[in-house]
């Protein structure tokens, strides 16, 4: 009796384990989105003439509305101050008290906020 429920006991250790591999595989949601992206249609270029000008159309509004954004906002940046140190500085006497000479930090230029440049678009409009 003791094979009979050693071999009951196999049968039914190994349908629990074959049972779990039997599940489909699910790819990892990546893999989809990299297969979905394949699937998608290939860009070509402008056969036509009205598809060639609405195109430039296009490309010429989307040039418009980034040059307003652009200007819309001013972009400023922080130049911090020059210092430079290790400047000796004469000994002197100071409301009565004698300051011997020494070397100190000098700010050679303030700090202050500078524009950025645009970035350059090409002209609008010019062929």
């Amino acid at each position: 009796m003791s094979k009979k429920l050693r071999n009951a006991a196999f049968v039914i250790s190994a349908a629990i384990l074959l049972t779990g591999c039997a599940s489909k595989y699910e790819p990892r949601e990546s893999i989809v989105d990299e297969a979905k992206a394949d699937e998608k249609v290939k860009i070509s270029a402008p056969q036509t003439v009205l598809e060639r000008q609405a195109y430039e159309k296009g490309v010429q509004d989307v040039l418009i509305d980034m040059k307003g954004k652009m200007r819309a906002r001013d972009r400023f940046t922080w130049e911090p101050p020059i210092i430079q140190c290790g400047v000796q500085i004469p000994g002197r006497v100071v409301n009565g008290m004698m300051v011997p000479t020494h070397e100190e930090c000098v700010q050679i230029a303030p700090g202050r906020w500078i524009e950025e440049a645009p970035t350059f678009l090409p002209a609008l409009g010019a062929n």
